[in-house]
């Protein structure tokens, strides 16, 4: 089992980023305790799918902070929003537990966590804070 746990190299210095991804992480780990500990395929399923919906709010959010600091690779960061949520949306429809396992969604989505958080989210937070007027 790989139970990660939040780790200062996911930190983007975004509070309400950090925030999101905090509970982006919680969600990837609740599926990973559910296959380790054998749940009921329906529990694996449903835990899934609202980490999809998270994670479309969640990208939604980002974007949205993207557009009102005018951050110049949206286009680009949406790209990559969009190819993630299609690879997810592929883990939510009727599978198999031994299809979810074997397509390894905890590890698919760790490894895509740990990737674009400590480095596309890391830009966009840096770009952020040099482009958001201090509030006096």
């Amino acid at each position: 089992m790989f139970r990660s746990v939040w780790k200062s190299a996911y930190e983007t210095g975004h509070p309400r980023i950090d925030f999101e991804h905090r509970i982006f992480l919680d969600l990837i780990l609740q599926i990973e305790t559910d296959l380790f500990e054998g749940a009921p395929l329906d529990l694996v399923k449903r835990h899934i799918s609202e980490l999809y919906k998270y994670t479309d709010f969640h990208f939604f959010s980002e974007e949205s902070i993207m557009i009102d600091v005018g951050f110049p690779d949206l286009e680009a960061h949406h790209r990559n929003h969009e190819l993630l949520l299609a690879e997810l949306k592929g883990f939510t429809g009727s599978i198999s537990l031994e299809t979810i396992r074997k397509k390894d969604i905890v590890g698919f989505l760790i490894e895509w966590f740990s990737f674009h958080t400590a480095g596309e989210d890391i830009r966009l937070a840096a770009y952020v804070r040099g482009n958001t007027p201090e509030v006096k």
